[in-house]
């Protein structure tokens, strides 16, 4: 009797632990800043605003993109070609290219960065951007008029709480953002950009129980 009622128990106990409601936080932000992917090492930041307050970063790794040149144009074709020319949606009414930046940088350096003055502390993680340009003649080549215009930027982001300071420690969470501020600047220029998100923030889960561990307690009262 004493073993049934150590392994109920101890079950109990587990259930308890891994039931255990986090304290979910909805942040909701806006992202106002500017950068260029046309330019060397393109970094994106500014202010961020909303119930995040403080700087922002998003940095996209560009090894082996063409350097920039003054009238240079081929880092743009490079990027054309390689991120979005392959990537053409002919659906009637909905004729679009599709450039996605995912996982472009090393898993040791943040995609994102959000150093919050409000609520204190730094937010951090990987980030997947999505960028269309519309095809607004439905002819399948991009025509000067159609690069030059506002462009829909899409961002999803996934929190590293390993890279959290302040308020986020412990915290786990995914967000995203979006805009139709999106330019590409010709000569290579500044491009200024405003991105209204959300990210959601939950207590990390806690660490799995090991099998040897439950097994080795068993043992003992066997």
């Amino acid at each position: 009797m004493r073993t049934v009622a150590f392994v109920v128990a101890a079950v109990a106990v587990l259930f308890i632990v891994s039931t255990q409601a986090g304290a979910q936080v909805t942040y909701n932000y806006l992202l106002i800043g500017t950068g260029s992917l046309l330019l060397n090492d393109p970094t994106y930041g500014g202010q961020l605003m909303g119930d995040l307050t403080g700087t922002w970063t998003i940095q996209i790794d560009d090894t082996g993109w063409p350097e920039v040149g003054d009238v240079d144009p081929t880092r743009f074709e490079h990027i054309w070609e390689t991120f979005f020319a392959p990537n053409y949606d002919p659906s009637a009414g909905g004729e679009a290219w599709y450039g996605t930046f995912d996982g472009l940088t090393l898993p040791t350096t943040p995609q994102f960065v959000f150093d919050t003055a409000v609520p204190g502390g730094v937010l951090a993680g990987d980030i997947s951007i999505r960028i269309m340009v519309r095809d607004g003649n439905a002819n399948g080549v991009l025509d000067d008029v159609e690069k030059y215009d506002d462009q829909q930027y899409n961002g999803t982001l996934n929190v590293n709480a390993t890279l959290a300071t302040g308020a986020f420690v412990d915290k786990c969470g995914y967000g995203s953002l979006g805009g139709g501020t999106f330019n590409f600047v010709d000569p290579p220029g500044v491009d200024s950009a405003q991105f209204p998100g959300v990210v959601i923030l939950d207590d990390c889960p806690p660490q799995p129980v090991e099998p040897s561990t439950w097994s080795t307690i068993k043992s003992l009262y066997q």
